[in-house]
Formats: C-alpha cells, sequence, structure tokens
C-alpha cells in the first residue's frame, strides 16, 4: 500500500508539474487585461484583505457554538487507616442554557462583520485596478513620448548632419551649426525624461501586479487611443452611491453596530445551567437534579450597552462622511476630465496638425534655403511642445477617466 500511495503521489506531481511551469513563465509584453489578471491574483494588499475575510468569516463558526457542559466529581468523607464504607462520591453535570437569544445574536453580529470585510475586500480590488491602470496608461504615455523625442532627436540629427556638410563647404557659418547643437540638447533632455518616467510607471506597475511572471525589462503592450466617455453628473453620483464599495462596508459597518448593540443586550440576560447528580455514599445510590443562575444585580452590562450605543452614532456619522466624501471627489474628477477633454480635443483636431504642417512647411523650405535657421528652430520647437501637450493632456484624461471609474465602483460607458 505505501509503495502504491508513492506511485500515485509521483504521478500527481510529474502530470502538476509542466502546468505549474507555464502558469510561472514570465511574459515580456504585457496588455491591461493581462495585468489586471495578474494584480487581482497575486497583489499583496489584496491577498492580504483576503486572508482578513477568511478570518472574519471564522468568527461565524465561533459565534454559532454552544456551550460546553460542564462536569464536577467529587470524593470525601475518607478516613485515612480505617474503613471506606462511607465514603461519598458525586458527579455532577450541568448544561448551560442561554436565554435572551444570545447565540442568533452572535450569529448575526458575526455575519454582519463578514459583510463589511467583503465589501472592504471589494474596495482594496477597487483601488488596485485604479492603481494598475494609472501605472499602465502611464506607461504608455512615456513610451509615446519617448517615441516622439527619439524622432524629433532624430529629424534634428539629419539637419545637422546636412548643414555640418554646409558648413564645412563654407555654405553657412558654424553659428547655424551651433544653434541646432544647442537645440539638440533640449530634445535630448525629452528622451531622457521620458525614459526614466517610463521606468518607473513600469516599477509600478510590477508592483501593482505582484511583480510574479512580469520580468524587469518587460514591454506594455496597447495602442494610446482616446476613449470618450459619458460625463453625466446625474448617473455618475447614482452610480457611486449604488456601486462604492466602501459605501457598502460603510452601510454593512451600520448594521454591524446595531447587531452588536442586540447582541450587548441579549448579554444582559441570565443563563439557566439544568444539573443532573449522582451521590454514592457508601452502598447507598442516589440521584438529584436542581439548576444554577447568575443573580444579575450589579452586572448587568450596562458597559457594554451603552459602548454600543455610541457605536452606532459613531458608524452613521462615519458612513454620512463617507458619501459626502465620495461625492465631492466625483464632481473634482469629472471636472477635471470635462478639462482634459476639451484639451486633448483641441490639440488633437485643431494645434497639432497646425503646428504639424508648419514644422514640415518650414523644414522643406530651409533644407532648400528658403528660411531661416531662426524659423526652422522655431516651428521645431512648436511642434515639440504642442506634441508634448497633447500627450500630456491625453494622460491626463486617462487618468481623471480612470479616477472616475474608481470613484463610480464601475467602467464609465464610450
Amino acid at each position: 500500500m505505501r509503495w502504491a500511495l508513492m506511485a500515485i503521489s509521483t504521478l500527481v506531481v510529474s502530470l502538476a508539474a509542466p502546468s505549474l511551469g507555464v502558469g510561472q513563465q514570465p511574459a515580456n509584453r504585457i496588455s491591461l487585461d493581462e495585468a489586471l489578471q495578474l494584480a487581482l491574483r497575486q497583489n499583496p494588499t489584496l491577498m492580504a484583505q483576503q486572508a482578513a475575510l477568511f478570518a472574519t468569516k471564522a468568527g461565524e463558526t465561533t459565534a454559532a457554538l454552544r456551550p460546553n457542559p460542564t462536569m464536577n466529581f467529587l470524593a470525601e468523607q475518607f478516613r485515612p487507616g480505617q474503613s471506606q464504607q462511607d465514603a461519598q462520591y458525586t458527579v455532577n453535570v450541568g448544561q448551560p442554557i442561554e436565554l435572551g437569544g444570545k447565540r442568533q445574536r452572535r450569529i448575526d453580529s458575526a455575519r454582519a462583520a463578514t459583510q463589511v470585510a467583503k465589501y472592504q475586500l471589494d474596495d482594496a480590488r477597487r483601488l488596485v485596478v485604479l492603481q494598475v491602470k494609472s501605472a499602465f496608461a502611464g506607461a504608455l504615455i512615456a513610451r509615446e513620448q519617448l517615441g516622439l523625442a527619439e524622432a524629433n532627436l532624430k529629424t534634428l540629427d539629419d539637419t545637422e548632419r546636412i548643414q555640418r556638410l554646409r558648413a564645412q563647404k563654407g555654405d553657412i557659418s558654424e553659428l547655424e551649426l551651433l544653434r541646432i547643437e544647442v537645440q539638440r540638447f533640449t530634445f535630448a533632455r525629452d528622451a531622457a525624461d521620458a525614459r526614466q518616467a517610463l521606468t518607473a510607471a513600469k516599477i509600478a506597475l510590477r508592483t501593482a501586479a505582484g511583480a510574479v511572471n512580469i520580468p524587469e525589462d518587460f514591454e506594455v503592450a496597447g495602442e494610446l487611443d482616446f476613449k470618450d466617455v459619458s460625463l453625466d453628473r446625474a448617473v455618475l453620483v447614482q452610480r457611486a452611491l449604488d456601486n462604492r464599495p466602501d459605501l457598502r462596508a460603510a452601510e454593512a459597518d451600520r448594521q454591524r453596530a446595531r447587531a452588536d448593540h442586540r447582541l450587548a443586550r441579549a448579554n444582559a440576560w441570565w443563563d439557566l445551567t439544568p444539573q443532573l447528580e449522582y451521590q454514592r455514599i457508601g452502598p447507598d445510590d442516589t440521584i438529584g437534579f436542581g439548576f444554577s443562575f447568575p443573580l444579575r444585580i450589579f452586572d448587568r452590562n450596562q458597559g457594554e450597552i451603552a459602548r454600543t450605543e455610541a457605536e452606532i452614532t459613531r458608524v452613521d456619522a462615519v458612513r454620512e462622511a463617507a458619501a459626502l466624501q465620495v461625492l465631492a471627489a466625483l464632481e473634482t474628477d469629472r471636472q477635471a476630465a470635462l478639462t482634459q477633454r476639451d484639451r486633448v480635443l483641441s490639440l488633437r483636431d485643431v494645434y497639432l496638425p497646425k503646428a504639424t504642417q508648419a514644422r514640415d512647411t518650414v523644414e522643406y523650405a530651409y533644407r532648400r534655403g528658403g528660411q531661416s535657421l531662426l524659423d526652422f528652430l522655431d516651428a521645431q520647437r512648436s511642434y515639440r511642445e504642442t506634441a508634448l501637450a497633447h500627450l500630456q493632456a491625453l494622460g491626463a484624461y486617462l487618468s481623471a477617466v480612470y479616477q472616475l471609474e474608481a470613484d463610480t465602483g464601475a467602467p464609465l460607458d464610450q
């Protein structure tokens, strides 16, 4: 039998090993959906919150347990050195019976605490999703900014190479070449800043996703697209009130406080303990019965009743404060999204096309001697500033949208 069990265990391990290896294979390209799945599965904060939920739920088992019976044994009337014919043995068995509905009140309180822990876990998921989405959007923005800076550098380097040849031939002065070289510092700085921002965003993304199955040199897979969403205030407010897990947790905490108060009042009741007794005195056997109960003269659980009453008042105020904070944050983020959306649309549809056209036209004319170097550098700077402003506005808009999704506790409709 031992050898058979060992063979079965070896077979199970061999079959499970390949699937584990595939699941642990690091991914070099991570999409937003993949990052969210990894975060929801292995984020340490969520794992800790899940453990807290399991620990809280175990309280339901404890609350449902009935009191253990009691047993007493007593032997007396022994006379050392003499006959023990008159020795007395007594066995007493009692079963406490809880009155006042204590057990059900305990169960209600434990279930209410579990409900609070469930909503707290949902709220932790909401915040982790926001963290992942924000980091992923930051990585996309930084990637696009790096691409823009490298393209600008390439354009300037190509121009510098041509102008260097012209300077060597004496067609232009060394001053013009020097101005191009000085302008290159700005584009090189943009590229360095974008690389740093991309590295920071990747670190934040790996941290939010648990850093497991994601190598340090991974790439983000996705396109930076503008997503127009509905920003109707009434709809957003209703969604927040209906879906926010922290508001639900606050409401569940109110129910828990009331359940604790009912439990405190139930604990003020006395409990009854019926008892059955068997007694043997010498050759005689007797059976008796009785009961015991505490005399609630001094301790009637007054302190716990007063504490739970005050707790009800406290959690009611916390619930109202949380609702006000949610609505205030929602309106602030909504106004930010409106502002950034208008900015993105105006830059994308009006100013960026004009800046691009002006840069291309001036560059074409400059290479053929129709424009001055100052005009060329000014057009390059205008395009750089407009393109960076567009990317920054798009990033701010996406951040505002993701924040609104976290504020409402649900994705926004396009």
